[in-house]
Parts: C-alpha cells; structure tokens; sequence
C-alpha cells in the first residue's frame, strides 16, 4: 500500500500515485512528493517542502522544519529536495528565512546520513555528502560532489567549494577552495582530494599542474602575499581548465575578503512584514542552527 494506514498526511499534500509512505510518518503542509519518493517510518516532513523524484527519506528524519533562527518570524519559506537523494535517520532540515532567500536547497543525488543537519537558506549543489552528525549552520553553500566529513561542523556564510573533502571532526570556519583536502580546528589546506579529483575523472597532467600550484599557493614559505602567487600562476598561462577554474574561485573569495560570504553577515535589515512592528534584524544576528 503506496500510504500506510499509520501514516498521518495532510490534505494540502500532494502525493504522486508511485510514491511510498511508511507507517507513523508525519506529513504537514503544502508539502509535494514526486514518483518513486519513499518515506520509511516515522519520517516527518513539513511545510512548504518538495521532495524529488526517487529521493529516500529514512526512520525519523525531519524534513522542512521551522529554522533554529532568531530572526525567523514564521514567513513562509521552503526547502527543495532534488532526485535521488538519500536522508538517514535523525537527519534535519531546515526551511529557509527571508533574510536568506526563503528557501533551502538540495541538489540530485545527495547523500545526507545519520544525525547530520543543514540549517536554513543553505545551498547543496548535486552529489554532495555529509557525513554522519555533520553540521552546517545558516547559509552555507557547498559545491557539486564536495565531501563533509562525520563530526565536522561548518561556519555559517562559509562556501565549499566542489570536489573539496573536509576530514572528519573538522571545524571549518571560513571558504574552503575547490579540489582541497583540509583538516583541523580551524581546517586547514593539507593536500589535494586526489581520490575525489580521480573519481571524477580529471586527468593526470591536470592533477599534476593542480600539485604544483597546491605547493606555491597553500605551502610557499616566502612570505609571498596570496594574491601576487595567484597572479605568478595566471601569468603562465596553463592550458589546465581545473587550474583556472581555481585561481579564479580564489580571485573572487580570498583576495576581496579573508572569510569570502562573511561579508553577507552585515546586509541590511530585512521585513518580513510591512505591518509588523518590529522588524527582523540583520542576518549577522544570532544564529543557532
């Protein structure tokens, strides 16, 4: 039976014929499952939340829940699944504010396990994983196939960038360039993510001219300022698409501002409504998720 009798689903709910809904889950809201959507027991998914096709939600997962933000005031926000994803037990996510966008967003083929949670108006490219209990708070955005390892946490405004692996029990607090291998409390560049950048299919020539700008731009001991080795190796002019697509990440997140996004904490106050007294504050206010 597509809906078990258990299953507690909101009218508002617009189910596809294929999809399957596990006994005690809870469904609340406008919420929209697409074909081949399946929800094991006691998943829960609320509000204004889409779940793509062939997604899998597993045992007690919270999907769409209200924000861990002070400034949220109720408005009437989202979270978007894309297909194929896979949320583990215990897994929460959080629908989007409007001092971020009004939604939160998973790309195709993310694997989110057990425990991990992603906070409001976050941002997953497709093929993302985070690993079990791993955390990201308000606003992050992380790149296509990029890795979070188990326990580690992620600073909110912080940008991970694609084929980035964070060891696990990491503590990241600023962005983090593409293609990078980083650990520690605050992470750190400690290598290339050559399994990541093998799998998916970068050739060896490339992997090797990124080993040699990994050396100049993360290990150079000269005291030689980031942005004169950026443009040491733009000077040369390699034909090595990764190697630009690098310096130019780095161009735009490291030589403007040392935390990159940071700078998106001090935008103006938000309304939510025109009509309510007080207003919500700046999305450099206190966050909690």
């Amino acid at each position: 039976m597509p809906i078990h009798p258990l299953a507690v689903v909101d009218p508002q709910a617009e189910i596809h014929p294929d999809a399957i809904i596990g006994p005690f889950c809870v469904i609340t809201g406008a919420v929209r499952l697409e074909a081949g959507v399946e929800l094991k027991n006691h998943a829960t998914v609320c509000g204004r939340t889409t779940i793509g096709r062939g997604s899998v939600l597993y045992q007690s997962c919270v999907v769409g829940g209200d924000p861990q933000d002070l400034k949220f005031r109720g408005e009437d926000s989202e979270v978007i699944i894309g297909e194929r994803c896979r949320i583990h037990e215990f897994a929460t996510i959080n629908k989007g504010t409007a001092g971020g966008g009004m939604k939160t967003v998973i790309g195709d083929d993310c694997l989110i396990m057990a425990y991990a949670h992603v906070a409001h108006d976050c941002q997953l490219a497709e093929q993302v994983i985070l690993g079990n209990n791993a955390q990201l708070a308000g606003h992050v955005k992380v790149a296509r196939k990029a890795i979070i390892g188990g326990m580690s946490g992620v600073h909110h405004f912080a940008t991970i960038g694609e084929l980035a692996f964070i060891v696990p029990m990491s503590g990241v607090r600023t962005d983090i360039p593409p293609y990078l291998l980083v650990e520690g409390l605050p992470a750190e560049p400690r290598n290339l993510n050559l399994v990541g950048l093998r799998r998916d299919g970068m050739s060896d020539p490339d992997i090797a001219m990124l080993k040699d700008a990994f050396r100049l731009l993360f290990h150079d001991r000269s005291g030689t300022p980031m942005v004169e080795r950026i443009q040491r190796l733009r000077s040369q002019d390699a034909a090595c698409a990764p190697l630009h697509r690098l310096l130019h990440w780095l161009g735009e997140h490291i030589e403007t501002s040392v935390k990159g996004r940071v700078q998106e904490a001090t935008r103006p106050p938000v309304i939510v409504n025109p009509t309510t007294p007080r207003p919500v504050e700046a999305a450099g206010g206190a966050h909690t998720g």
